[in-house]
């Protein structure tokens, strides 16, 4: 394989340095997985969360959310995003990677890079080539792993470490919460 012929691709990128956005990236041109995803995986499992939550569900079959994994690096800005994806591209160049990078929250000081992966030894994988990479960009930046989308069910399912394909609500009372992010997320993916 000519590893020159391998690139991480990243998507648009907002004017801005700042704010609440999110830049795809993904090691095929097209980001095929990244499109497939979105509306094959990702908002099937959000919308199950929903319908769930709305019927007063006790537990929630996590289905895709159980093999899904979020790995990711928390760093300064979008100048240490771009710089870690450059580093990982020049270290590992082979395979298929996608992720997205960015913030949620408009008010933070941080960035984050964010690889998904569909299994643990995947995730495993991506684990140790960020720790190799990461501190090249950012001594102090910190690695985080979590299973699916912990923003949403970590509220009513609790630590992600404790959860199993079925897993009981433990925090019925966050429910409205949850619902309100829920349908905050799907109306910005339906536009």
């Amino acid at each position: 394989m000519d590893t020159k012929a391998w690139h991480i691709y990243v998507g648009q990128i907002p004017y801005r340095k700042t704010g609440n956005f999110w830049v795809s990236f993904e090691s095929e041109p097209t980001m095929k997985t990244t499109r497939s995803n979105i509306y094959g995986r990702c908002l099937p499992c959000i919308q199950n969360l929903y319908y769930k939550l709305k019927e007063g569900a006790a537990e929630i079959e996590l289905g895709n959310a159980y093999q899904c994994w979020k790995i990711t690096a928390v760093l300064n800005g979008i100048d240490e995003c771009l710089a870690l994806l450059q580093e990982f591209e020049k270290r590992f160049p082979e395979g298929h990677v996608y992720g997205k990078f960015g913030t949620g929250q408009p008010s933070s000081k941080t960035m984050v890079v964010v690889f998904h992966t569909e299994n643990e030894s995947a995730r495993d994988h991506i684990r140790k080539r960020l720790e190799i990479c990461v501190p090249e960009v950012n001594r102090d930046a910190e690695i985080k792993v979590s299973r699916a989308c912990a923003v949403l069910y970590e509220a009513i399912l609790g630590d992600w470490r404790d959860w199993r394909p079925v897993t009981p609500i433990r925090y019925p009372e966050r429910a409205e919460t949850v619902l309100e992010r829920i349908k905050h997320a799907l109306f910005w993916a339906a536009i």
